[in-house]
């Protein structure tokens, strides 16, 4: 015995799974390869009367515009092609200032033109001078007279060996220049990191306040200062449901609004009317069956998203109401129990979607999330909830004495949720934030 999955189905499970990106993708895949399909980018009144569908329609009137607005095609208002895109690289920014650099010879351009050719990702350079003096036949020092012009270039700290090299040459550049500050990132980076104040205060016989004082001044440093500058085009998240408050309940839409429409081209079941002993008879029939199990799949897909939408504002209300803090412990199982539904369906459901919700936009998979026991009552608390509250309290403490592991994990026991210090020095890793001997304040 075994379990064979049809084509149909397997198209179900990939459409259900696709983000809107993939999804776009794929149906213009389909729509080259099947010739009986016709596809459009305009929005059309989509097919079929079920709520979803209303509803999809009514929320994507709104977001196009006033319902008074009508909307034709290639005149529709995209706002995604109104994003401004900064499309200048580091590499042209450094050559236009080279080409202001009158004095330079021209082996010397090119040397200054292979070391900005040569910058990684974050604008360091990883060259070894010896290499480079013996490419171009010219001396060491000559190498590293043009990293000198490099690193005089614009943004400040372009061209270092590394971090501590970058933040060295912000430093020296700064017109406040701060000589501790300068020592300390020279040669105390790793005590700088571990916020060690009372050994380098010792070391410079200086108090531990002026040595934080420094600290302060470096951490406004950029340690990547060539962040700016993108070697691609600025990736948007296309929210594939909307869910809004309304006086009474929530108003969840389906987004299919940059999804292209397909349909079957009426030539081809006119022809099979008009001609069934035709020859092509069977290749055409053949296409238009897999067009309308195209077009049933993308159905299903908004429906089945629908619902498992409609069902995890239902068991999230208080997430849709206050935000983070509202949100419970919910695992997949419990959707797919209200829904009927096979696991494994809720998951492909929520894979690589996004939900703009009244506080935010979100991975629905961040909905699923496990919880912590209250002490005294049945109810739970979730992770992300608990992790919430440690950012707010960390945030809130006495900078001076801050909270300490262990005394968060009693001010969580005592608010009536039960928690080891240890889980919650995971959650604190996780957030990113240090342990209390590193952020105290003097």
């Amino acid at each position: 015995m075994k379990l064979s999955l049809t084509p149909e189905l397997q198209q179900s499970i990939n459409i259900l799974q696709y983000s809107t990106y993939e999804l776009i993708d794929f149906l213009h895949r389909q729509a080259n390869e099947n010739p009986v399909l016709e596809i459009s980018e305009t929005f059309k009144e989509p097919p079929g009367s079920s709520e979803s569908f209303i509803r999809t329609h009514k929320i994507n009137s709104q977001l196009r515009g006033s319902s008074s607005k009508s909307f034709n095609g290639e005149n529709d208002y995209n706002p995604i092609n109104n994003y401004s895109v900064n499309t200048e690289t580091l590499e042209n920014h450094l050559l236009e200032q080279m080409s202001m650099l009158r004095s330079l010879r021209s082996i010397e351009r090119k040397i200054l033109q292979f070391l900005i050719g040569n910058l990684n990702e974050y604008g360091y350079l990883e060259l070894d001078g010896n290499w480079a003096a013996s490419h171009f036949s010219v001396s060491v020092e000559e190498i590293e007279d043009m990293i000198q012009v490099l690193q005089s270039l614009d943004p400040i700290g372009v061209g270092a060996k590394d971090l501590t090299d970058c933040l060295l040459i912000q430093l020296r550049e700064h017109e406040d220049y701060n000589e501790l500050a300068y020592k300390i990132v020279k040669k105390h980076i790793t005590d700088l990191a571990e916020k060690r104040y009372r050994k380098i205060a010792g070391l410079y016989n200086v108090t531990v306040q002026e040595v934080q004082e420094a600290s302060d001044f470096i951490r406004t440093l950029n340690p990547r200062p060539v962040s700016h500058f993108s070697k691609d085009m600025t990736h948007y998240i296309v929210p594939d449901v909307y869910v809004e408050k309304e006086k009474e309940g929530f108003l969840i839409t389906v987004n299919d609004s940059y999804t292209p429409k397909l349909s079957i081209n009426p030539y081809y079941k006119n022809h099979l009317a008009m001609n069934p002993g035709n020859k092509v008879k069977d290749y055409v029939k053949g296409h238009i069956n897999d067009a309308q199990l195209l077009l049933k799949g993308l159905e299903q897909r908004q429906m089945t998203l629908y619902k498992v939408t409609a069902t995890i504002v239902e068991e999230q209300q208080e997430f849709f109401m206050k935000g983070i803090a509202g949100l419970k412990p919910m695992t997949l199982k419990d959707i797919s129990e209200k829904l009927q539904l096979h696991e494994s369906t809720i998951s492909r459901a929520t894979s690589n979607k996004y939900i703009q919700t009244p506080h935010g936009l979100f991975k629905l998979k961040n909905f699923f999330t496990r919880g912590l026991n209250r002490v005294n009552s049945q109810a739970t608390e979730s992770t992300a909830t608990i992790k919430e509250k440690i950012k707010v309290l960390i945030a809130d403490e006495d900078k001076i004495k801050p909270f300490s592991d262990q005394k968060i994990c009693q001010i969580f026991e005592n608010e009536g949720t039960k928690i080891s210090r240890r889980t919650i020095a995971k959650y604190r890793e996780v957030l990113g934030i240090p342990g209390s001997s590193k952020r105290r304040r003097f």
